[in-house]
Parts: C-alpha cells; sequence; structure tokens
C-alpha cells in the first residue's frame, strides 16, 4: 500500500497564509526601550514614535522620548562596526 502524500513545509505556510511578517502586519519595537510600537504611532498627532537610520542606511523605529539614546546605539555601531544593541522587547 503506498503512503499519502504529505505538503512540504512551504505548502502548508502558503495554505495557512504564511507568517505574520509575510501577511504585512508589522510587529515594531523600539531600538532603545524594546516598547512595543503600533503602526498609527507613525502617523497620528503627536507623534509617538519615528525611524532613523545608521550610515549604512538601515532604518530603526524608536519612541519619541528614547531618540537621544537610540541615536547613540546606531552610532556607536556606525563607529565600531558591530550589530546595534539593541534594548530587550516588551509589551
Amino acid at each position: 500500500m503506498k503512503r499519502e502524500k504529505k505538503l512540504t513545509k512551504r505548502e502548508r505556510k502558503a495554505l495557512e497564509g504564511g507568517t505574520a511578517k509575510q501577511q504585512g502586519a508589522p510587529h515594531i519595537h523600539c531600538v532603545h526601550c524594546g516598547r512595543h510600537i503600533n503602526q498609527d504611532e507613525f502617523t497620528k498627532s503627536p507623534i509617538g514614535a519615528n525611524f532613523i537610520k545608521c550610515a549604512h542606511g538601515t532604518r530603526y523605529a524608536c519612541c519619541t522620548g528614547c531618540i537621544p539614546g537610540a541615536r547613540a546605539r546606531l552610532d556607536e555601531h556606525d563607529r565600531t562596526g558591530n550589530a546595534v544593541k539593541i534594548a530587550p522587547v516588551w509589551h
């Protein structure tokens, strides 16, 4: 008797709709404090979050109040070439 054909992992993901990132549901955290940032915080008034770029052009999200600390982390990354030290995430 032949075994029934199984779906591959790629085929199962395609049927389920993929991961959250593929579905367009961004999950963003502040690079400095690790707080969860909702997408509307970048656009509604007053602005609660912002994107900042390192010298290489990679964008990192941060809270409006954390911009100086996040900028210091990115400056260290630019100066040393090491990975950005991202704060532990929390919700």
